[in-house]
């Protein structure tokens, strides 16, 4: 008789649950049903902090087992592959920079760059340490004289009466910049000896020196003003899709041998700790509604996420199969037996 009895409360038990996830059950409707648990949950969680429910160690544990595993992964390979297939096939209408970035940040970013000249400078002169570079920047000096010069001729030879002029001047400019070419060539050479070295570094000058003229950020912010409203071309238009698959993959490489290295794992154990430090004697649901999800919203998304998971599950018997196995163990046990045999 208890096993009948227990039987037959296990299935009044499973119903109800089901009858209470799929329409509300007695409490009226699904949606109502799913606001007052979201209700209990806010309320349980503004008596409970972030101590209460979770220790910094087990965050960082976790979130280290989620950089070792989930970028390395097969699924963020293929995740990888949806972006840029997403990028490619995507309805995106075109935008321009100014839909997505205000032009008060573009100024506050560009006056903070350029406050951290000195840094650039600094990065700049590490460069000279690279043969490679240096080279490089002796020619592209080399190439902005000869151009210079070009440009002069050319708008010189315009000039009425001056045509014996420009040619002894081009003769004279030829000569000289052939011998400059020879000077140049003896000083970078293919070993970029100590000429390239101070090339490299009359070129960091320059750059310098032009980021901190007082009218540089005016400039930056008129190219803005300028370009700004331009939409921006579609991915598709500048690069193919093997290109853009080719980038993706690398993006995901770059991610995925990073996040399990020692200095990741160190910057994330490092924030959460401090977060921890911060926040962590703070109830929860306050430091839900400072980062803008408030009981309404929770409720919306709860109600728009939750019935489709569950209808899905309730349409080939899996949510009754479910909630039967969690409630069976407890109606088989030997205090259930006990209770209704005596």
């Amino acid at each position: 008789m208890a096993e009948t009895t227990a039987d037959r409360l296990l299935d009044a038990h499973t119903r109800w649950v089901v009858d209470r996830l799929t329409t509300g059950g007695p409490v009226g409707t699904r949606d109502e049903a799913i606001a007052e648990d979201v209700d209990l949950l806010l309320d349980l969680g503004s008596e409970l902090t972030l101590w209460d429910v979770l220790s910094p160690d087990e965050v960082s544990d976790a979130l280290e087992r989620v950089l070792v595993t989930v970028p390395p992964s097969e699924g963020a390979a293929r995740f990888a592959a949806a972006v840029a297939d997403a990028l490619l096939d995507g309805n995106i209408e075109r935008f321009a920079l100014s839909d997505v970035v205000g032009r008060d940040l573009v100024e506050a970013w560009v006056r903070r760059v350029l406050d951290g000249v000195d840094g650039i400078e600094a990065a700049l002169d590490r460069l000279t340490s690279s043969p490679r570079v240096a080279t490089l920047a002796g020619g592209f000096v080399g190439r902005i004289v000869s151009e210079v010069v070009q440009a002069n001729r050319a708008a010189a030879e315009k000039i009425p009466g001056v045509g014996s002029l420009v040619s002894f001047g081009a003769n004279a400019a030829g000569r000289v910049s052939g011998a400059a070419n020879k000077q140049l060539e003896g000083l970078l050479g293919d070993t970029a000896g100590k000429g390239a070295v101070f090339a490299m570094r009359r070129l960091n000058k320059v750059l310098v020196d032009t980021l901190r003229d007082p009218s540089m950020p005016d400039a930056l912010m008129e190219v803005f003003d300028l370009y700004g409203d331009e939409p921006l071309p579609r991915v598709g238009d500048v690069a193919s899709r093997e290109g853009v698959h080719e980038v993706a993959a690398l993006v995901h490489e770059v991610v995925a041998g990073a996040a399990p290295s020692l200095p990741v794992h160190q910057i994330a154990t490092a924030v959460v700790t401090q977060v921890w430090a911060d926040h962590g004697d703070r109830p929860v649901t306050t430091l839900l509604e400072e980062l803008g999800l408030t009981r309404d919203e929770l409720v919306v998304h709860a109600i728009s996420l939750a019935p489709r998971l569950l209808d899905a599950a309730h349409a080939d018997g899996r949510l009754e199969a479910l909630v039967r196995s969690r409630l069976a163990p407890f109606y088989a046990s030997d205090e259930v037996a006990g209770i209704l045999e005596g």
